[in-house]
């Protein structure tokens, strides 16, 4: 190859067989050739940030494509598309004896070659991440294997007759369990080339939109039994418009106040900005309410003054966190015990306001008594399987202290990566918190969830970045619960120690060398995603990271009163009566075959090798007592078993996670015996990383519950379980019945809401997830609500029991959802947080009458009649002809945030219901005539009367009939209906 003299080096190549090699060797190859390169191993790469592994065997230089070397793994990944059609859950046919409880589903597997000429070479892998387990690969061309955790490959047998041109191989595939949702699919697949170990992104995979190569699921049934009802628009109107009334919530806080007074005479009034009278008295909060303040343009030297006062309360509101504020024309008062009592007063001021003109703004005169329902009102947040900037943590930070949230617990650690800095164990972030292909994991841990090949950036909090984090927090009475799971979900520090031990200092390892045990986690890891607890260097590593960690919060003024020790999920599933087919030999306790963990047996015959996670909580459990570490906290499954008088802090608390529909109140009445503190988690009501409904589009896990909505959320009681088998349905869409057990109320100490992110790959996709289901959460854990019934022994819920009073529930939730959707998400877009826009539900009745809603008032409605080519705001019922297919979607005050974009060609058949004649049009319906009745085309054009609203073809439900009785006969309504 020539060389091009005219090239300056503008693409900034440089010499090496990967990134690391051509960022140390840094050699500039101008004409991107390899002769450039003094190492016949290496090939130009381009950029050191960007370029994937390149170079071959001695003498092989590969194709070339512009001028640059392509190695093998791009040739053959540069000409494949790859395609995954779903096809059953369920009456398959399929051998589904290798998955739990014999439960799999089928999917077809179609790759595309786009090649001008046959490609014949075998030695490549197809890697992809799959959350199922691949059971069988039915193409004898193809065989599979499964790598570690979710990371699988496909790799040719001797029958594979090669790719030809421009044609398809078409795998079926078996998988564990069943997909119900596009998201189950995971991104970013790759080719893997034997002959170079050169790797390449196949191009469609390379991307979150999913549909360019998951095709659209057609069904959303797990099994024949799955009652849950497919969200359609039409059947998502139906709901709105018995579940939703847009109400008055100018003077609703969220959350609800303990008490509010509003007499029948009290002034409405404008504010041009507000003045603080002694804000010292807020003492390091002060800067918290300055910031927060400065996100909504808040003018601190209006006509308005806010007066604080530290005094005594009233008895019923009296306690931390308390206060009470009185709001007159001639200004507030906010009353408080404490600095976080005044805070929290001046958030509820805040609460009051519409941000969207901050230099006028109305109030009204009122009376607030306030007090927090719990001590503990907590937001957890996955970092460690798909990291979270900074900014993002931040921005998360500002929303919990405005809506009150006091405790944001970061899971900084998991199998899938270390995201926290701790100096003297730098492989925890240069190997733990980088996901790339290196077998040997030397460099990096094996790449998971559809991150890729390359993903090799590091990505963790710097010793200094969570130092600023924890301040932060203080300043707006926000307190980091940080999390090192372990002992299992632990292999990113397993994995970092050991790259550390292969370089000659094994005084942290975290595994036994010569441990020959065989498991299967919960996740796929094998026994390196488990911390052994048998070795010495286990426990130095928990003393040096706990020192660390305790240095980091002293430095930040900030103490470490919390730990959360994780403690989750350390088992083998194959010991699970759903493995019952597999072979004896497979079915090992964890560490069984440990020398470790056999010497420990023989010299103390207490120690329970069945029970590790017991074990190593009361070990890690005493290392926090010496360090003067307060309290321990810890998934519940991690400490059940043991009891309060067993550990040596002074508290220990357990996110309670167990679901209701398996007999979760029972494993609550357990834990309440045991003496330890009780944070409710319950997946079934409180995780952020399931979908807001039944929708195979939608984002999210579904183990739990196929949805959880902000109004699932919001109906959630944390004090009385049983209740909520009137008010929900399980995880199939059926109806529960459950018996309060016999045992005095159990003493929730707090609740939080959880946002797991193997789904979730970036922020803006994190910030869907948890909001504003977040503020459905700080409602609950801040106020308990008058429909709340007590908890009573022997009491028994089910769909017909009809014990909740269900009108004082509606009229609360239409004040929430109000106040949500007219004022508080104004509030969201000014802090940067892009929350969930939800589709709109519709219905085009038989004039072709076009009538749509939202679940969210205040929320603007668009459709289009040409496929999305022009958008129309939708105000009232409007024509748009017959036999149209009209595209919908719904868009945030200032149009930049979207929903989804859904389509209706349907009459809701459940609207029966009688017109309201008091709506603000009288009932008629506007036909605009801009739009035309038949046709195609139409014009970007507003209705008039803009704003929200319910349309009259179905009427504006007042709500005063049951929406729950409506939710249990709604399956059958569309059973029927289909």
């Amino acid at each position: 190859e020539k060389e091009d003299t005219q090239m300056t080096n503008s693409k900034n190549f440089f010499c090496g067989s990967n990134r690391v090699d051509a960022s140390q060797n840094c050699v500039p190859c101008p004409t991107g050739v390899i002769s450039e390169c003094v190492n016949p191993f290496h090939g130009c790469i381009e950029g050191v940030v960007e370029c994937t592994l390149f170079g071959g065997s001695e003498g092989q230089q590969g194709e070339v494509e512009n001028g640059v070397s392509l190695n093998y793994a791009s040739k053959l990944a540069s000409n494949l598309r790859v395609t995954i059609q779903m096809q059953k859950n369920f009456e398959h046919g399929a051998d589904c004896s290798l998955g739990d409880w014999g439960l799999c589903h089928t999917q077809t597997l179609m790759l595309d070659y786009t090649g001008e000429g046959d490609y014949l070479d075998d030695q490549f892998k197809i890697y992809f991440s799959s959350i199922h387990r691949v059971l069988q690969v039915n193409n004898p061309g193809f065989v599979h294997e499964h790598v570690v955790g979710d990371l699988t490959y496909i790799k040719p047998t001797d029958f594979f007759q090669g790719f030809q041109s421009n044609t398809r191989i078409v795998l079926p595939l078996v998988l564990e369990y069943w997909s119900v949702q596009e998201t189950d699919n995971m991104p970013r697949w790759f080719v893997v080339d034997d002959r170079d170990q050169s790797t390449a992104i196949i191009g469609n995979t390379n991307t979150e939109n999913m549909h360019n190569f998951v095709l659209p699921y057609t069904s959303t049934l797990k099994t024949a039994s799955d009652a849950n009802v497919h969200m359609t628009t039409a059947n998502r109107f139906s709901l709105n418009k018995k579940m939703v009334e847009e109400v008055d919530a100018s003077h609703r806080i969220i959350p609800t106040p303990y008490q509010t007074a509003v007499t029948n005479n009290a002034q409405t009034f404008d504010i041009f900005g507000v003045s603080i009278t002694n804000g010292q008295l807020l003492g390091d909060l002060r800067s918290g309410a300055g910031g927060i303040m400065s996100k909504f343009d808040l003018n601190g030297n209006g006509d308005h003054e806010i007066l604080f006062s530290l005094s005594s309360l009233p008895p019923a509101v009296a306690g931390p966190e308390s206060y009470t504020m009185q709001i007159t024309t001639s200004g507030t008062t906010i009353t408080g015990t404490d600095a976080p009592g005044l805070f929290h007063g001046f958030m509820s001021f805040i609460g009051l306001l519409d941000v969207t003109n901050s230099d006028r703004m109305t109030l009204k005169e009122m009376t607030v008594y306030d007090k927090p329902r719990f001590g503990y009102r907590g937001h957890q947040v996955d970092v460690a399987r798909n990291f979270r900037s900074k900014d993002a943590i931040m921005k998360t930070i500002d929303a919990m202290a405005l809506w009150k949230l006091n405790v944001l617990h970061l899971a900084l650690t998991n199998d899938e990566g270390w995201r926290l800095e701790i100096p003297g164990l730098e492989e925890l972030t240069s190997v733990g918190s980088k996901r790339c292909f290196d077998p040997n994991e030397n460099t990096c841990l094996l790449t998971q969830l559809g991150s890729g090949p390359d993903a090799e950036e590091e990505q963790y909090y710097t010793r200094e970045d969570y130092i600023e984090i924890l301040k932060y927090a203080g300043e707006r009475n926000v307190k980091i619960l940080p999390e090192f799971n372990m002992p299992a979900h632990a292999r990113a520090a397993v994995i970092s120690m050991e790259a550390r031990a292969k370089k000659g200092d094994d005084s942290y390892r975290l595994t036994d060398p010569e441990d020959e045990t065989f498991m299967l986690t919960i996740q796929f890891y094998d026994r390196t995603s488990i911390i052994n607890p048998c070795l010495d260097s286990s426990v130095r590593f928990v003393e040096k990271l706990v020192r660390e960690v305790k240095q980091m919060h002293d430095e930040a003024g900030i103490p470490l009163d919390s730990y959360h020790f994780g403690g989750d999920e350390a088992k083998n599933i194959l010991l699970g009566a759903g493995y019952a087919s597999y072979s004896d030999e497979l079915k090992q306790q964890p560490f069984s075959k440990s020398p470790s963990c056999q010497a420990k047996l023989d010299a103390d015959s207490s120690f329970d090798i069945e029970n590790i996670a017991n074990y190593w909580a009361i070990t890690v459990n005493k290392i926090l007592a010496e360090n003067e570490i307060k309290e321990m906290v810890a998934w519940e499954d991690g400490l059940r078993g043991t009891t309060k008088e067993q550990y040596e802090t002074e508290s220990v608390a357990v996110d309670f996670w167990e679901t209701l529909y398996w007999g979760g109140i029972n494993g609550l009445a357990d834990m309440s015996d045991d003496g330890l503190d009780i944070i409710m988690a319950n997946p079934d009501y409180l995780y952020f990383d399931f979908p807001y409904e039944v929708d195979p589009t939608e984002r999210g896990y579904y183990w739990a519950a196929r949805f959880n909505s902000v109004h699932k959320v919001f109906t959630f009681a944390p004090e009385n379980l049983a209740q909520n088998a009137e008010t929900s349905l399980d995880r199939d869409g059926n109806e529960m019945s459950v018996t309060t057990p016999s045992i005095p109320k159990p003493t929730i100490r707090g609740m939080q809401g959880q946002t797991w992110s193997e789904t979730i790959r970036t922020d803006a996709q994190y910030y869907e997830m948890a909001f504003p289901r977040v503020l459905a959460v700080a409602e609950r854990a801040w106020h308990r609500a008058s429909w709340e019934l007590d908890w009573t022994p022997g009491k028994v819920f089910n769909a017909t029991t009809g014990l909740v009073p269900k009108d004082e529930l509606a009229s609360d939730y239409n004040g929430f959802v109000s106040a949500l959707g007219c004022r508080e998400a104004f509030k969201l877009e000014k802090l940067g947080i892009t929350y969930r826009v939800p589709p709109p539900g519709a219905s085009i009745d038989s004039s072709g009458i076009l009538t749509a809603n939202s679940e969210m008032p205040c929320t603007d409605i668009m459709f289009s009649i040409d496929e999305g080519d022009t958008w129309i705001k939708y105000s009232n019922p409007v024509g748009v002809g017959l036999g149209k297919v009209v595209f919908m979607r719904s868009t945030s005050s200032n149009g930049v945030l979207k929903s989804r974009v859904v389509i209706i060609d349907e009459e809701c058949n459940d609207c029966g219901e009688k017109e309201d004649t008091q709506m603000s049009n009288g009932g008629n319906i506007n036909r605009d005539p801009t739009i035309p009745t038949t046709g195609n085309g139409g014009t970007s054009t507003d209705v008039q009367n803009p704003g929200y609203s319910f349309g009259t073809n179905c009427g504006k439900s007042l709500f005063r009939t049951s929406y729950f009785g409506y939710l249990f006969l709604f399956g059958s309504w569309l059973s029927h209906l289909l």
